[in-house]
């Protein structure tokens, strides 16, 4: 079969674009050109790719598994683009590592630290969920951590650790313990809030309550974590974090864990890869150095017989 890479280009452009006029305006080109080159590689896969007589674009079946394929293809052509640029020996290729903040910052970069580690050359960023995921479609990441997974095919995902997002307050705060066990109560409360947090807050009160409270008192919002804990050390509110965020804080005093009820509330991270990708060897080790601390932490809460 004698195919056109370049079709591929243009199909993949207008998957992107949501249609063939955006497409030619993203392309300098003409739309009936971007028509015919789509309607040429149809032709070599003696396929059709998209629904016609439609008014807005839709895929074919064989639209929907081309554009599927294309988003590996390309992804993995601009990661090895990259490390050519670079100068990386395909053999040494750097892991590209996007994860959530909380735990990128306090549980990934500790771990990468590590003398285990001291070989492998990563990069590691702390972008949104939503970025994440579009960074492994787009193959500028490797391995994405998230705490909410998405179905997909075209996404591996690993199950990593179990976290506790737990109540924090400075030292000094002092509030009945009957008070704290009602949701009205948290109306009044002031709250130190973070990019992300409505998960977090949402799913602390979901699980210890069953319901949110009707409003939240924000008095301060930052990006990151750090300055969350350093505002709620001065008193200025309470917030609502992963554990692992807090530990250190909470062991030199200048944070404590509140705990409304004897429930501990939970939540999952995990490991996302492209399914369609061969695994690169430092993700493989990074997630498997993960498991043997989460076996460890469970060995330790054992009570012996």
């Amino acid at each position: 079969m004698d195919l056109d890479p370049r079709y591929l280009e243009v199909f993949f452009t207008v998957c992107q674009e949501g249609g063939f006029g955006r497409a030619a305006t993203a392309m300098h080109r003409t739309q009936p050109a971007i028509s015919y080159q789509i309607r040429m590689l149809e032709r070599q896969l003696g396929t059709q790719l998209v629904e016609r007589g439609q008014r807005r674009f839709l895929l074919t079946p064989e639209g929907k598994r081309l554009r599927e394929f294309c988003e590996r293809f390309f992804g993995e052509f601009g990661r090895l683009a990259t490390s050519f640029a670079e100068g990386v020996p395909t053999s040494e290729e750097p892991l590209h590592i996007a994860a959530v903040s909380g735990f990128g910052r306090y549980v990934l970069f500790p771990l990468l630290s590590e003398p285990r580690f001291s070989g492998l050359r990563y990069s590691l960023r702390f972008p949104t969920v939503e970025e994440v995921f579009q960074s492994l479609e787009t193959g500028r990441c490797d391995l994405g951590v998230v705490y909410v997974p998405r179905v997909s095919r075209l996404l591996r995902v690993e199950p990593l650790r179990r976290e506790e997002l737990v109540l924090i307050a400075p030292p000094g705060f002092e509030a009945p313990a009957q008070a704290l066990q009602s949701v009205k109560a948290y109306e009044s409360l002031p709250f130190v809030t973070y990019d992300e947090c409505e998960y977090v807050f949402g799913r602390w009160f979901d699980v210890l309550f069953g319901k949110q409270p009707a409003t939240l008192r924000d008095v301060c919002h930052f990006e990151e974590l750090e300055e969350v804990l350093s505002t709620v050390a001065l008193g200025r509110g309470v917030s609502v974090v992963p554990d692992h965020v807090a530990a250190q804080a909470v062991q030199q005093g200048r944070l404590k864990v509140l705990r409304p009820t004897r429930r501990r509330v939970t939540n999952a991270m995990y490991g996302v890869m492209r399914a369609g990708a061969a695994p690169h060897p430092g993700a493989e080790r990074l997630i498997d150095a993960l498991r043997e601390r989460r076996a460890s932490a469970r060995a330790g809460t054992r009570r012996p017989r």
